[in-house]
């Protein structure tokens, strides 16, 4: 059993083989969080690679570097799932729309109407508005949008 590191020598290789199983384990477990520690532990491996080091360094080093992986990690993972810009309104159905101008297809009156979004026509509610308007969504509850007209906009 040579492969297992001794309590005095641990080698960048062994680091890496941590790291993969690491990985391996993210794979089998759900969740985002066994490839932070996978990452703190190849980071590692390539320190000691290019400078060697005691083993209780090595473990305070991969200790920090675990905290300091899974706090960027988690950071970095919570702005991807709310979303920078656009992606704040990511998975938020129809009010990912708002705050964009849109152009009335089916005049508002009596406070319903259509307008075009994209290549498709939503259902929108708001004052009167003529047909070829420019409209600018508000709102938006399951799939109808409030609209608020733009002034001197009519086409």
């Amino acid at each position: 059993m040579d492969w297992l590191p001794s309590l005095d020598r641990i080698l960048p290789g062994h680091w890496w083989v941590l790291g993969a199983v690491l990985l391996m384990l993210e794979l089998a477990a759900p969740g985002i969080f066994f490839v932070w520690l996978a990452l703190a532990a190849f980071t590692l491996g390539l320190i000691v690679f290019v400078l060697p080091l005691a083993v209780p360094l090595q473990l305070f080093l991969f200790a920090v570097l675990c905290i300091v992986a899974v706090f960027v990690g988690k950071r970095y993972v919570g702005r991807l799932m709310l979303g920078g810009q656009d992606g704040e309104r990511l998975n938020t159905g129809a009010g990912r729309l708002v705050g964009r101008t849109v152009v009335v297809t089916a005049a508002i009156r009596n406070g319903s109407g259509r307008v075009r979004v994209g290549d498709s026509e939503w259902r929108a509610t708001g004052p009167d508005t003529p047909e070829g308007a420019q409209v600018l969504i508000v709102g938006a509850e399951g799939t109808t949008l409030t609209v608020r007209e733009i002034s001197g906009t009519w086409v």
